[in-house]
């Protein structure tokens, strides 16, 4: 996080939480590259995964595993990609990607100093950012875990 810039994990707009536990909350991503992409960060603002302690660890990956397995069966995905990136915000959040039946390996997928680039890059609509997360909400309320 640079000082002219503010993190943009401490200072979400609630309106695209989908979901939270006692450490972390679960997002959609503001520069999402397809339909299902979301982030789980903890709440606290942390560089790295180092430097969590294992309470704050083991609580992100609970609420990560929860909602990946309810969007596969919503998006119909073969699996998530997982991606810990941070070299462009310094608050420790995972990217979880959805590989669709079709959809290209990640692997060709680059991250350039502008941003997400690649093969499954996508414009997603406003609509679709709140049909998939009104879905995911609706789908972790339904499901026993």
């Amino acid at each position: 996080m640079s000082d002219e810039q503010p993190c943009i994990f401490c200072n979400f707009e609630k309106k695209y939480i989908i979901d939270e536990s006692d450490h972390s909350f679960a997002t959609y991503f503001p520069r999402a590259i397809k339909k299902g992409h979301f982030v789980v960060a903890v709440k606290e603002h942390i560089p790295t995964f180092t430097d969590l302690n294992a309470e704050q660890a083991s609580d992100l990956l609970r609420l990560a595993l929860r909602l990946t397995q309810q969007a596969e069966q919503i998006l119909g995905a073969e699996k998530y990609y997982l991606a810990a990136i941070g070299d462009k915000d310094f608050h420790f959040h995972i990217h979880f990607l959805p590989k669709l039946p079709g959809d290209p390996p990640m692997g060709r997928h680059i991250m350039l100093d502008d941003g997400w680039k690649g093969e499954v890059f996508e414009d997603i609509t406003e609509e679709e950012v709140f049909e998939f997360i009104n879905a995911l909400r609706n789908s972790i309320k339904s499901s026993e875990y």
